[in-house]
């Protein structure tokens, strides 16, 4: 079997393949499941929410229903400026923001209709091609704090004690011994000589995320009289991942003499993968002021390779400096199935004056699962599917929008999208409920070009737990803390629509 645990490339470096713990887990299944569906300035504006309302091209990645309410061939452009902002606190309430800014592109989409002149009922029948970004990765956060209780060393000390301290066994033991943060029986130096004798240490964590899930599409539509409408889409999704953190760890006692003064341990992690899913879906016009949808999407099958490299230095009294660097990528290779998804819609038409839509949308989280290539990793799949099906759920995510036309040339637009936490009430509960709040305005340049511009708001707050280990004493537990961060995402995207 293949191992990863995170980071650095290091230019020409051996491949190592060992055989240990995983540490893929629900973390990477959820990421790589919690997607958006609005795409384009349009969509975005009215809250994600294009289930029904037809004639966008994030029709295509929603219900692909909607593209045979095209008349006319389109062709849309959509960059993006996201401005993230985190706010965290670990431990004692302490708190601390990180700010960043990217330039992105959200979306290019082709679209050719062809208007049919049969006597079959059939109107149209519509063709698409184009990629949407479903998941921007790109994140900053940084947060801090005094601990009295554990050490990220005991993580060090539990894998060379399981596993060995050798390169090959892992790279958490051969670190911490390397760097002399274990004593000679493969105990935490930092715990017994700083923790155990009453002292605490100030422990800080930076993470820097990049990335984004990207799914290319291949979509057909057709039009039955402007009452029915059906689409299928077929999608290629494209996944990149890169994450850096670094972990730093010192002595906060102010004892000079116990073999120990800091760490940093710097983890890089690359992770690039590629999956396919299929997306059907109808929309219905009884009367010509009201639509009804349906969508479903199948789950998405990926196949990702994992990439990580580590830096560790450590400063270590009566011992000097030292700078650890493996000689070798620690690679894995592995595949997660994302949850289905169900999508429910209407969208309401006030004559030429403007509609309001709305979206419901069935995510059964708790259906994602992971394997794991190489021999030997049943185990470890069966354990962590397991604490899928027992610590997620079904959500239920809300979107709904409106827009008004001002005027012949310009539209006044608004939307609210509601994503459920994933978790189960009450389990060990990382994540949390996401808000987003949007304002756009779309405008006609002249007959066939159209230029629309959104901001939106969007806002969750989620735990990340530093580390984990086996308790070694269930009779005196660790108490082991969860950082609380707030993610607010900023974001002013421009669509650039030609019809022709």
């Amino acid at each position: 079997m293949k191992f990863r645990l995170s980071l650095l490339t290091v230019s020409g470096a051996a491949v190592l393949s060992i055989s240990t713990a995983t540490a893929q887990n629900f973390e990477d299944a959820l990421r790589y499941s919690a997607l958006t569906t609005g795409t384009t300035a349009r969509s975005m504006a009215i809250g994600g929410a294009a289930g029904s309302l037809g004639a966008d091209y994030s029709a295509s990645a929603v219900n692909p229903a909607g593209l045979g309410v095209y008349r006319q061939s389109e062709l849309t452009i959509t960059p993006y400026l996201n401005f993230n902002g985190t706010a965290s606190k670990y431990i004692d309430n302490n708190n601390t923001t990180d700010n960043n800014t990217a330039f992105k592109l959200g979306n290019i989409g082709l679209v050719s209709t062809n208007n049919l002149k049969g006597r079959s009922g059939w109107k149209s029948v519509t063709f698409a091609l184009g990629f949407n970004k479903l998941a921007d990765f790109n994140t900053h956060s940084t947060y801090q704090g005094v601990n009295s209780q554990s050490s990220f060393s005991e993580v060090m000390a539990q894998e060379a004690q399981m596993y060995g301290t050798s390169e090959a066994d892992g790279p958490m033991g051969f670190l911490g011994y390397e760097g002399y943060l274990l004593t000679d029986d493969l105990g935490s130096v930092p715990y017994r000589n700083v923790i155990a004798q009453g002292g605490s240490l100030k422990q800080t964590k930076y993470n820097e995320s990049r990335g984004a899930v990207n799914e290319y599409n291949l979509s057909l539509a057709g039009n039955y009289d402007d009452k029915f409408m059906i689409g299928a889409t077929l999608g290629i999704t494209s996944y990149r991942f890169r994450r850096k953190t670094e972990f730093v760890e010192a002595d906060n006692s102010g004892n000079t003499n116990n073999d120990f003064d800091y760490f940093s341990l710097i983890e890089n992690l690359q992770t690039n993968g590629v999956g396919i899913n299929g997306k059907f879906g109808f929309i219905y016009a009884p009367v010509q002021s009201f639509r009804v949808g349906l969508s479903v999407h199948t789950p998405t099958f990926g196949s990702y390779t994992d990439y990580v490299d580590y830096d560790l230095v450590s400063e270590v009294e009566g011992k000097g400096r030292y700078n650890i660097i493996p000689q070798n990528l620690y690679q894995s290779d592995y595949s997660i199935t994302t949850p289905m998804r169900a999508i429910v819609s209407a969208t309401g038409f006030f004559s030429n004056k403007g509609f309001i839509t709305a979206d419901v949308e069935y995510v059964p989280y708790n259906t994602m699962r992971i394997r794991y290539e190489g021999n030997g990793v049943s185990e470890l799949e069966r354990v962590q599917n397991d604490y899928i099906k027992s610590n997620f759920r079904s959500a239920v995510n809300a979107r709904v929008g409106a827009e008004v036309r001002a005027t012949k040339d310009l539209s006044l637009r608004a939307g609210a999208g509601y994503y459920a936490n994933a978790y189960k009430e009450g389990s060990n509960d990382l994540g949390g409920d996401r808000l987003d709040l949007s304002l756009g305005l779309g405008y006609k340049l002249g007959a066939n070009t159209s230029l629309d511009l959104t901001y939106l708001r969007s806002d969750q707050t989620y735990k990340d737990s530093p580390y984990r280990f086996t308790d070694p004493d269930p009779s005196n537990p660790v108490t082991f803390y969860d950082a609380s961060i707030r993610n607010t995402r900023n974001m002013v995207a421009l669509t650039l629509g030609v019809r022709f």
